[in-house]
């Protein structure tokens, strides 16, 4: 048992954006060492999408992937996700300097133009 249960929610949903009832039934599903399929809910619905829990070989229940498995890979695949992401929205910053350049370079232009008439 964690020598601090509600750090470790609370790191659960700072560090990898678990929900207070994820980051809950994740660490009962860890000390218990499972719960029944019956207790499926939403909670368990986002824990198994991240790949944090699965449903034991004879489908009766819901057991943890090792911590180093399950929340490494949970982590990376967000990782991916964000870089993804910040890849895209570089692109649509490229593009948004490319439609500026020639604003910038028109008005920089016409201000040349006007000094020289000076």
């Amino acid at each position: 048992m964690p020598r601090d249960e509600e750090a470790v929610i609370r790191s659960l949903g700072t560090d990898i954006e678990l929900g207070r009832e994820e980051a809950m039934l994740y660490l009962k599903i860890l000390r218990e060492g499972g719960i029944p399929k019956a207790e499926k809910n939403r909670s368990t619905e986002v824990l198994l999408s991240r790949g944090m829990i699965l449903l034991s070989g004879d489908g009766s229940r819901f057991i943890a992937l090792h911590p180093r498995l399950g929340v490494a890979n949970y982590f990376r695949t967000y990782q991916e996700q964000v870089t993804r992401e910040l890849r895209e929205r570089r692109m649509r910053v490229d593009k948004l300097i490319l439609e500026l350049i020639p604003v910038y370079e028109a008005a920089t232009k016409k201000k040349l133009a006007e000094q020289g008439e000076k």
